[in-house]
């Protein structure tokens, strides 16, 4: 056993009961294989209350009260793999999610641009570090010039969803969430940029009948106020962080707090995870190191 596995082996153990009204979202992004997800999913039926959406809207519009320890499940990128190792799992227990789709992607074999850079990168004989260095430089810059920049690099086809497996997961109670057209940085985009996102999103949406626009995941989390205001104005009436944080006592329905979790991890890591353990320590780590 590793010092990390050690690690989260000894903080799993810690009776974990404080924050138990506090709202968990978790997000996940691929699932490489099933048993290990189908785990998790059996942990948090047999130790949370899994939630829907909608109940989280009646909650934050209507007042109904969630129940104790209540858990919301969602994926972002609609990554192929959360259709074919997530869905099955999902589907067999019941349970409720949401699956953040890049609408560019949809019905194609384009490739999400970050995986796009991996594997340009990976053909080229360069790291993954060097890869992930690049995209982390792209997050950073104007979307215009990101933008310009993968479209230049050559194209790299990928299964992506289509209109019927999302029909299968709208089926078995599994929304279909915004996660814009192209995944750009919002907070790195103008105005224009982020309504034509927006207005491309509902087209689409409207399009293949699905009802999850007014519900948002920021792309790499990317919070701006400036771009709430904007998004509040496209109908946007859910929006969700992705700050590796319980949600407080109050929440604010356009600053969903969400909790970074992977489905291959090891079940001590992904319970102080969930817990919010992971989260607390993160953050006085983070204070020590600013002090």
């Amino acid at each position: 056993m590793n010092i990390k596995s050690l690690a989260y082996s000894i903080l799993s153990k810690i009776p974990l009961s404080l924050a138990n009204n506090n709202l968990r979202v978790l997000a996940y992004h691929t699932v490489p294989e099933l048993e290990s997800f189908r785990t998790q999913l059996l942990y948090l039926k047999k130790r949370y209350h899994i939630i829907s959406i909608f109940e989280l809207k009646e909650h934050l519009f209507q007042n109904k009260p969630l129940p104790e320890k209540s858990v919301l499940i969602t994926f972002d990128d609609g990554d192929y793999s959360n259709y074919l190792n997530a869905f099955p799992v999902l589907k067999m227990e019941s349970v409720p999610a949401v699956f953040f789709i890049i609408t560019e992607l949809i019905n194609s074999d384009k490739t999400f641009w970050c995986r796009r850079v991996e594997e340009i990168y990976k053909k080229n004989g360069r790291t993954y570090q060097e890869a992930r260095d690049e995209v982390n430089r792209l997050k950073k810059i104007p979307n215009t010039e990101r933008a310009k920049v993968i479209k230049e690099m050559p194209s790299v086809k990928s299964k992506q969803l289509g209109l019927t497996e999302i029909r299968q997961l709208e089926n078995h109670n599994i929304i279909m969430g915004n996660h814009t057209h192209t995944h750009p940085m919002i907070n790195k985009c103008t105005a224009d940029e982020i309504c034509r996102e927006m207005n491309l999103v509902k087209d689409n949406f409207t399009d293949w009948c699905l009802e999850g626009y007014p519900y948002f995941a920021y792309p790499n989390g990317n919070f701006d106020s400036n771009a709430e205001k904007i998004l509040i104005s496209k109908g946007i009436k859910l929006a969700f962080l992705f700050d590796h944080k319980l949600n407080k006592t109050e929440i604010n329905p356009m600053r969903i707090s969400r909790i970074r979790v992977n489905a291959d991890a090891d079940l001590n890591e992904f319970k102080v995870k969930v817990s919010g353990l992971h989260s607390t320590l993160l953050s006085l780590k983070n204070k020590i190191i600013k002090n």
